[in-house]
């Protein structure tokens, strides 16, 4: 994990080197086609390889460093656009380095390179914009900084998500079966170098081996985490570099194998062939390199088995791009005279042409030796990742530790275990330091043995009080064991209320009510009890279902609702207590400058009402919201005309400039994540509240909740309700919260809204109202949902 830290730190470093390099290869090439100077595209080839190469170790620095990031907080959402985007344009300049090998001469076809290569160089530059954001907007791997984010439920289940051991050891599986048909592979290389009167006979192995090889890679690679009639298998990074190294696999082996032989296999092969052959080496490992590079992890990123995996990927990757600098050497003029001159190899082997079987079979002893985690030649590999108190791991090597925390309380304990077993192993020290990372900024916690013995213990105490309720935050250790001071990193802590979904399953049931709550099966949501709905792929577009209408009677002062189903008329009864009440009323001016919200009380008959008068004579929107049982929230809109007129304005909102303002004497920041909020997608509006300078933390309990967030389009035909992300059951009646109280939402439609938030302190009710801009789309919501596999 250190190591994965340290690549992580490089990568800002890097970046740089490939946006310079790139840029200049190819400038140098256009200038070449100008002023037809082949030195110009001699400098151009190399600053191409240089700058592919510095592209794909920023690229593995990258990944590590998006672990990092992750567990500190910053959005998984905004990370997976810049991820994207860096995989498409390191793929292409991959594929578009390998090309340049074969345009040396050929004007047209450099002419289609250098254009192809310039607007894989716009995608590079819109890869470094959205780094620049990350780092700008929310701080990420600034030292000291706070990202400055929002934390949804999205994000932490993303944190949480782990594979189970069945899908690691299937993977494991899967790349021993490589490493064996690569050490075969290596082998039959070895008999046509080393024997080449044998040749013939072993001619047939090596593209067996690669078709073979790629119809597997291609049909059970992803098996651990996709079947096969799942199509999400074709939406993963990670699957889809297994695919695409298939398909290479593949068709190389089909050419090779119908390749019509030389009459004689013992004749030396002509400078044309060889130089062709090893310039197509090259290029496949340098591809093949390149894709394990670009090993995008996308089950479970930020879990300690990601870390190894990168880990062990872009060692792997090295030897790959070592075999295709060995073939380069061979390509070389002077060698391939000297290989003309040589003829049979026998009795004249030069030592390249054993480097590159050699290095074949150190990538097929990895392969062979390969563990989906922490390698084993870091001193780690495989471990037990789940705790018997329900914590987070750390790996030391033969042991392992366990961080539970109480949130409510803050009280920590760390335990330390062998490595597959519980079975508490006691270590040199009666107390230890727990350091815990929130944003980039950490913080000691002194933990003292509860189990202390001649001055030894496994069990570790201590108290956190920044940690109640603490949502999600990364934490290390450092022990002495066996004579050493270890440092073992856990898995992110998320709180226990949120559970990823296991790999080779699909949410099929949400909460209606908190979008990140999701499950498998049916049942009840963990945080509000509510009973899970069926999860709908597109979000319902209208404010209600049509099976269900609502009916308003004005009696004088008295409001009376009857909740009905369409069909036969008959009263709906069967309604859920969302927050204390069965209907919330959301009482707005047509103009959108009045706000209220009352709940009418429910009659025997199944109507509600309530007696309401209004303060002005004019013209009013009501805005009745219930939830049937099993049901999405339904919503309907009720036009009211209190002054006697029966039309209804639009109302024309003026765009606020400030994100912060005075309420009475409170000052009340709001907080939006993205930035800019865009239709489709999702939005978390944050309310940050302070008086006198200091922040507001003893806010109270509020129908149910630590805050409500009404949002009503400026035509006053959308409405949104949302409730705070409470990570915890709802508050009890003592409990005080602030000065960040978040909500979490989705804008079906751009234009600009109205938002009301709603906050208790005392006997007192804040409402703090802005107005906000929703751009429209630059991709259709499925699109996106598409790119970034969400």
């Amino acid at each position: 994990m250190e190591f994965s830290l340290f690549l992580g730190n490089l990568h800002p470093r890097l970046v740089p080197f490939p946006i310079v390099l790139l840029l200049t290869g190819l400038l140098l090439d256009a200038a070449g086609l100008i002023w037809r100077s082949d030195r110009a595209h001699w400098a151009a080839k190399l600053l191409m390889f240089l700058g592919t190469a510095t592209m794909l170790l920023a690229f593995i620095c990258g990944i590590s460093a998006e672990i990092w990031a992750g567990r500190a907080g910053v959005p998984h959402h905004q990370i997976q656009w810049h991820e994207l985007a860096a995989t498409v344009a390191s793929w292409g300049f991959i594929l578009l380095t390998a090309w340049r090998l074969f345009l040396d001469g050929r004007r047209v076809a450099l002419s289609v390179y250098v254009i192809c290569g310039l607007g894989l160089y716009a995608l590079l530059a819109l890869t470094g914009y959205l780094g620049g954001e990350l780092v700008q907007e929310y701080g990420a791997s600034v030292r000291g900084a706070q990202a400055n984010t929002v934390q949804s439920l999205h994000d932490l289940n993303t944190l949480a998500q782990r594979q189970t051991d069945l899908n690691l050891n299937y993977s494991d599986i899967m790349h021993h079966a490589a490493g064996w048909f690569v050490l075969v592979l290596t082998l039959t290389i070895f008999i046509r170098a080393l024997w080449p009167q044998h040749a013939g006979k072993v001619r047939w192995v090596g593209p067996a081996l690669l078709m073979s090889g790629g119809v597997l890679l291609f049909l059970f690679a992803d098996l651990d985490l996709y079947r096969l009639t799942d199509p999400r298998q074709f939406l993963d990074r990670e699957a889809q570099a297994h695919k695409l190294i298939s398909l290479i696999l593949f068709s190389v082996g089909l050419r090779a194998l119908f390749k019509k032989p030389r009459a004689n296999e013992t004749q030396a092969p002509t400078e044309a062939q060889v130089h062709f052959q090893n310039r197509l080496v090259a290029v496949l490992a340098l591809i093949g390199g390149g894709l394990l590079f670009t090993h995008v992890h996308t089950v479970a990123p930020y879990a300690n088995v990601a870390a190894g995996v990168y880990i062990n990927h872009i060692v792997m990757g090295f030897v790959a791009l070592a075999i295709g600098g060995v073939k380069l050497i061979d390509d070389a003029p002077a060698c391939q005279s000297a290989t003309a001159r040589d003829g049979a190899l026998p009795g004249k082997t030069k030592w390249r042409t054993l480097l590159f079987p050699l290095l074949l079979f150190v990538e097929s002893f990895l392969l062979l030796t390969y563990t989906e985690g922490i390698p084993w030649w870091a001193g780690i590999g495989h471990y037990n990742r789940w705790g018997a108190n329900g914590g987070t791991i750390a790996p030391f090597g033969n042991e392992r530790a366990e961080l539970v925390l109480d949130p409510r309380t803050g009280q920590m304990d760390v335990r330390v275990f062998e490595r597959f077993a519980d079975q508490p192993v006691l270590v040199a020290a009666t107390n230890i330091t727990a350091i815990i990372s929130q944003g980039y900024r950490e913080t000691a916690v002194p933990l003292n043995a509860v189990d202390a013995a001649n001055g030894r213990a496994s069990h570790f105490r201590g108290h956190a009080e920044f940690l109640k309720g603490a949502l999600q935050f990364d934490a290390r250790v450092t022990v002495p064991l066996r004579g050493k001071w270890r440092t073992g990193y856990f898995d992110p802590w998320v709180t226990p209320v949120i559970t990823g979904i296991p790999p080779n399953e699909v949410a099929t049931f949400v909460c209606p009510m908190h979008e990140g709550i999701r499950s498998v099966t049916p049942g009840d949501c963990r945080l509000c009890g509510m009973p899970l709905i069926p999860l709908q792929l597109r979000p319902a577009t209208a404010l209600h279902d049509e099976k269900y209408t609502m009916k308003l009677d004005r009696r004088g002062d008295t409001l009376v609702f009857t909740p009905q189903l369409a069909a036969t008329g008959a009263t709906v009864r069967d309604l859920l207590v969302v927050h204390e009440h069965l209907l919330h009323l959301i009482i707005v001016s047509d103009d959108l400058s009045f706000f209220d919200h009352v709940h009418p009380t429910q009659q025997p008959d199944g109507t509600f009402t309530i007696n309401y008068r209004f303060l002005k004579e004019e013209n009013y929107l009501l805005f009745a919201d219930i939830t049937p049982h099993g049901e999405r929230a339904q919503v309907f809109r009720l036009p009211v005309a209190a002054g006697g007129s029966r039309s209804v304005a639009t109302a024309s909102l003026t765009p606020s400039v400030a994100s912060a303002r005075e309420i009475g004497d409170y000052h009340v920041e709001m907080i939006l994540q993205p930035r800019e909020l865009v239709a489709t997608r999702h939005a978390h509006i944050a309310f940050r509240l302070s008086r006198d300078g200091k922040p507001v933390t003893d806010l109270w309990p509020y129908i149910g909740a630590m805050g409500h967030c009404v949002i009503i389009s400026e035509d006053t035909q959308s409405y949104l309700h949302c409730h705070p992300e409470q990570f915890t059951a709802a508050p009890a009646p003592d409990e005080r919260g602030g000065p960040v109280v978040s909500f979490h939402t989705t804008f079906a439609k751009p234009g600009r809204y109205k938002v009301w938030g709603q906050f208790k302190r005392g006997d007192e009710i804040i409402v703090a109202d802005f107005v906000v801009n929703v751009e429209k789309p630059l991709l259709p919501s499925w699109l996106v949902s598409f790119l970034i596999f969400d």
